[in-house]
């Protein structure tokens, strides 16, 4: 496992010494109590975090000579003066049309070190740039092994860099999910605070990065009934009993075991609301929605089915149809023993009441309605080949009138 620092290395300013000389203007950077006097970022970065390499991103504008002169010095390396004038020479016939191979890094990366890499990219002014440097950074998750960790500089470059960055970032995060590449910090040098505080503070803006992935759980949740990541991200935060709850309901909801969503969802109600963590707390009234969308309601006329019918209607919304057939038909015949006093739990009561629908009173409204959905539930619960049923976009498409016309039966308690 290595740990990879990603840089975005600017243009810098002219030495007011030397005009024909760029430079990155040395400061007294800060992190964790501890100061450098550096003129790169991410110099210091490298050193206090201990990192085994390091990926710069710049455009052909950036300052590639003095990265390489500055950390040939830091490592005690003799600098080729050669390459150095050539280097510098070429990026000052360059601009923002200049084609990315038209300076040549290698020696730049042979000084950083193996696991070091130098990407060139385009400034980013139109949409067709910035898809070619999306292109070139989610390259980077090419370089890296599984399990490694990366840290990442936005001090400097284009401000329109760093939001690229970060956000491509939280992109590579979730599409390499696999590689169990981590992002392990986000670093910015607070170089606008000089004049007040004497020295650069460089922050970790990490928890920015975590926040997105809160975000992303509750919407797993809220939509798709997955609080899986919500769970791992309170248990990091050392709320172990509420991530366990929604770990259940999600477990629940996703095997469609009725009894165990409507105790989990009444007990989640409880602790959702008592629960103050941060960022959890911003997150709550959203889940708690949700939630309320599971919970029994005890004053309802036939809760039971009315439960069914209602989450079958909720895996509908969410897309989720093959679970809403099957919920929409046991909602069903759970309505018919409710109305006719029989035991809606007991499997001979419930095959009574099919016999009712299916052959005594077929003519009933509800009992048509049966009829339409029990073929294609048992379809999808058999994972049937049957060709004879109804093509599947019609009967998703007929789903919702379903639901609507079952939901007003159940309104008048009778079939």
């Amino acid at each position: 496992m290595a740990k990879i620092l990603i840089s975005s290395l600017g243009t810098g300013s002219l030495n007011p010494n030397n005009t024909s000389k760029r430079q990155y203007r040395t400061a007294v950077y800060k992190i964790d109590g501890q100061s450098y006097e550096r003129s790169f970022i991410a110099s210091v970065l490298y050193e206090h975090l201990q990192l085994d390499g390091m990926i710069f991103l710049g455009t052909v504008k950036s300052m590639w000579e003095e990265a390489y002169e500055s950390f040939c010095l830091e490592k005690g390396l003799t600098v080729d003066e050669d390459y150095y004038v050539k280097l510098s020479d070429t990026i000052d016939n360059l601009n923002y049309q200049s084609p990315l191979d038209s300076i040549d890094l290698s020696k730049l990366e042979a000084v950083l070190g193996e696991q070091s890499k130098c990407i060139l990219i385009k400034y980013g002014i139109q949409d067709s740039e910035l898809q070619e440097n999306l292109d070139k950074i989610i390259q980077i998750v090419d370089y890296l092994e599984d399990g490694d960790e990366i840290y990442i500089d936005i001090t400097h470059s284009f401000r329109s860099l760093s939001l690229f960055l970060f956000l491509v970032l939280i992109f590579v995060n979730d599409l390499k999910a696999d590689r169990n590449i981590k992002i392990a910090g986000i670093y910015y040098g607070m170089l606008d605070v000089c004049r007040e505080f004497e020295y650069a503070p460089i922050v970790n803006l990490k928890s920015l990065f975590d926040l997105t992935q809160w975000i992303k759980g509750a919407y797993s949740l809220k939509n798709f009934g997955n609080g899986y990541l919500i769970s791992t991200l309170l248990e990091q935060q050392g709320n172990d009993q509420l991530a366990e709850g929604i770990r259940k309901l999600s477990d629940a909801i996703n095997i469609n075991y009725v009894p165990t969503i409507q105790q989990q969802a009444t007990t989640l109600k409880k602790s959702i609301q008592s629960d103050q963590s941060s960022p959890f707390k911003y997150l709550k009234n959203i889940l708690g929605d949700f939630i309320e969308q599971l919970s029994p309601q005890s004053k309802m006329v036939n809760p039971e089915s009315n439960f069914q019918l209602k989450l079958a209607s909720w895996y509908c919304k969410n897309k989720r149809y093959a679970t809403a057939y099957i919920t929409l038909a046991e909602a069903i015949i759970t309505y018919v023993c409710e109305i006719n006093s029989k035991d809606f739990k007991n499997k001979d009561d419930r095959e009574d009441m099919k016999k009712i629908l299916t052959k005594t009173h077929r003519d009933f409204s509800l009992s048509k309605i049966y009829v339409k959905i029990n073929p294609i539930r048992n379809a999808i619960a058999h994972a049937s080949f049957d060709k004879k049923r109804s093509s599947y976009s019609k009967a998703i498409q007929d789903l919702d009138s379903y639901l609507k016309e079952t939901k007003q039966i159940f309104k008048t308690e009778k079939l």
